[in-house]
């Protein structure tokens, strides 16, 4: 059996759910909480729970960055960055808000946690939060546009039961691909069966990672 804690909410998981209540009923005996029953949203992370079966999504906090973006109702776009698209640091005379371009950056880390199909594109954008250009915001304005016409996409994770559990694991590298600093990106995702447990971006000199279970 597991837990997680965030302040005053409490996540209790665990394949045996008489042991769950016989927990919760020893945690109410001892502290003043509520048994809110099945898990079906916590920190901006909506759960669908089905026989065999849990959905991870975050819709209404993909709403609010495209709202916060002011492009709501913009024209979607089928992938969250163009191919082999370059972005550089360091160009002169097109600077914009870095307040903004942060607080969009924090927004879209957050979103990754049940979004890795935009773990990649939205690590490439983080690297410029220092100095922000009108060329990066553009990137980040194309992933929130791809955002606007997924926003009910998430993770979906079946048990045991219903699938075979293998670990199994993907990697690539772009080789050099930041041709200003001659650095190369890998990407990695690992799948227990059908259902993805972690996606990594790693560039050179960082490690930017999305632990999705």
């Amino acid at each position: 059996m597991l837990g997680g804690v965030y302040v005053d909410d409490l996540i209790i998981c665990g394949p045996n759910s008489q042991e769950i209540k016989k927990f919760k009923q020893q945690m109410m005996n001892l502290f003043s909480m509520s048994d809110l029953g099945l898990l079906s949203y916590y920190l901006g992370m909506e759960v669908q729970q089905k026989p065999g079966e849990i959905t991870l999504c975050q819709s209404a906090y993909a709403s609010k960055i495209v709202e916060q973006c002011w492009m709501k109702g913009c024209n979607p776009t089928d992938t969250p960055m163009e191919q082999r698209v370059k972005l550089v640091s360091g160009l002169k005379g097109t600077e914009m808000n870095v307040t903004m371009y942060r607080s969009i950056i924090g927004s879209l880390r957050y979103l990754v946690n049940t979004r890795p199909d935009i773990a990649y594109a939205v690590g490439l954008a983080s690297r410029f939060m220092e100095a922000p250009t009108s060329e990066h915001w553009a990137a980040v304005k194309r992933i929130v546009r791809y955002i606007s016409g997924t926003l009910d996409y998430g993770c979906k994770y079946v048990s045991g039961k219903n699938a075979d559990l293998k670990l199994l694991g993907y990697t690539d590298s772009d080789h050099g691909g930041d041709f200003v600093h001659r650095r190369s990106t890998t990407g990695m995702m690992f799948f227990l069966g059908p259902n993805l447990v972690t996606c990594m971006e790693l560039p050179e000199t960082k490690v930017s990672s999305s632990i999705i279970l």
